[in-house]
C-alpha cells in the first residue's frame, strides 16, 4: 500500500536541526525570530511570533483582534474543529457560515450578513477566496470588508493568483501551522503574521517563552519554507497527471478552479458524484490509500443536521475524499494513484 502522506524533510534539513543542538540552540532564540522574519517576508506582514502549538497561535491572534465574551466569530464549517475549542475558551460565539461552491470558502456574502465581527478565513487544500469577473476578465478577491479577517493559510501558503491575490493577502493577522502533515512542517507549532494596527500590540505583548516555538522547530521550518517554491514545483508536475485523469471522470477537483490559480499542489481533493465509500474500497483494491477529506472538520461533531445549516459544506464534508500528494512519491507511485483516478467508481 502507497503510504498516504510523507513529510517532505531531507538530509539538509535534518542537519539544520542538529547543528542547532551543536550550537547548543534549543529554546526559543535567534533561529526562532530569524524564521518569523522569513515568513513575514513570505507574506509581506510587518512582524509576527512563532508559537510552540498551534491553538496557542489561533488563541493568540483572536485575543490580538478583540476576541472575548460577546463577540462574533465567523467561521467555515470546513475549518479544523480545534477552531470551535479555542473560541469557546475565549467566551466568543461561533457563527458557522456556509461556503462558495466554488471556492469552498466562506461565502462573503453571508459573512457579512452574519452579525460577525471577526472572520477566520481558512483556505482548504490550497484554494484562495477569489472568483472570476466576467467583465473584467480577471480574478478579483472576495469582499471580506465587513469583518476583521485572521487567514488561515496553513493549507495555501504558496498559492497564487497571477501574483495578484496570494495566501496571506486577505488578512491583517495571518497564521500558519507547521505541523508533520502539513505543506510546512516544523515538526509542530506555528506562526502568526501582522500588519496595520496590530504591529504595535504584538511588539508590545508577545508570547511568554512558555509559549514560544523552539529553535529546533524553527530551524526545521525555516528550511522547509525556503524550500516551499522548489517542493511546490515538484508537486505541480505529480497534480497535472492527477488532473488529467480526473478529467476523464464526472467528479470535479475540490477548490477554485480558475486558470490563473497557482496551487501549492500540496493537496488533491475530490468532490465525488458517488458513494464515497465505494471509492475508498475502490482504491484500496489498487494499494492506493484514499481518506475523507473533511473527516476533522468542525461539521464532524455538529449537532443537528449539517445540510440545514450549510448546506454547501455538507455537500462537501459528506462527499469529498483525499488522495496522497507529496514530493517523496515516486514516478511509479505517482501512475498508479493517476490510474485509479482514472477510473474512479
Amino acid at each position: 500500500m502507497i503510504q498516504f502522506y510523507k513529510p517532505t524533510i531531507k538530509r539538509k534539513d535534518m542537519d539544520s536541526v542538529l547543528q542547532t543542538m551543536v550550537n547548543e540552540e534549543i529554546g526559543p532564540g535567534k533561529i526562532s525570530r530569524d524564521f518569523v522574519a522569513a515568513f513575514c517576508e513570505e507574506v509581506k506582514a510587518t512582524t509576527g511570533a512563532a508559537y510552540r502549538t498551534y491553538p496557542d497561535c489561533l488563541s493568540a491572534a483572536l485575543t490580538l483582534m478583540g476576541a472575548r465574551k460577546g463577540v462574533r466569530v465567523a467561521v467555515s464549517p470546513l475549518s479544523p474543529a480545534i477552531y470551535r475549542t479555542v473560541i469557546e475558551n475565549l467566551g466568543a460565539e461561533m457563527v458557522l457560515v456556509d461556503v462558495d461552491k466554488d471556492t469552498g470558502c466562506p461565502n462573503d456574502s453571508l459573512v457579512a450578513d452574519s452579525g460577525a465581527e471577526i472572520l477566520m478565513l481558512y483556505e482548504n487544500f490550497g484554494t484562495l477566496p477569489a472568483r472570476y469577473n466576467e467583465q473584467t476578465t480577471f480574478a478579483e478577491s472576495c469582499d471580506y470588508s465587513s469583518v476583521k479577517v485572521i487567514e488561515d493559510i496553513t493549507e495555501s501558503i504558496g498559492s497564487c493568483i497571477k501574483d495578484e491575490v496570494r495566501a496571506g493577502s486577505a488578512g491583517k493577522i495571518i497564521v500558519c501551522a507547521f505541523e508533520e502533515d502539513s505543506v510546512l512542517s516544523a515538526g509542530g507549532g506555528a506562526v502568526m503574521a501582522v500588519r496595520g494596527e496590530y504591529v504595535t500590540a504584538l511588539r508590545g505583548k508577545g508570547p511568554s517563552k512558555y509559549l514560544k516555538m523552539p529553535d529546533m522547530n524553527a530551524a526545521l521550518g525555516s528550511v522547509q519554507l525556503a524550500n516551499l517554491s522548489q517542493n511546490c514545483d515538484k508537486r505541480r508536475e505529480m497534480l497535472k497527471s492527477y488532473q488529467q485523469s480526473l478529467a476523464k471522470t464526472k467528479h470535479r477537483q475540490f477548490g477554485l478552479s480558475l486558470l490563473d490559480l497557482t496551487s501549492n499542489a500540496g493537496f488533491f481533493a475530490v468532490h465525488l458524484d458517488s458513494r464515497p465509500d465505494d471509492t475508498v474500497k475502490f482504491a484500496a483494491r489498487h494499494n492506493v490509500p484514499v481518506q475523507m477529506a473533511f473527516e476533522d472538520s468542525i461539521l464532524k461533531d455538529l449537532e443537528g443536521d449539517p445540510f440545514e445549516v450549510a448546506p454547501v459544506a455538507a455537500s462537501f464534508y459528506y462527499r469529498t475524499v483525499r488522495f496522497p500528494l507529496y514530493s517523496f512519491l515516486r514516478g511509479s507511485e505517482v501512475e498508479d494513484i493517476s490510474r485509479v483516478i482514472a477510473h474512479l467508481p
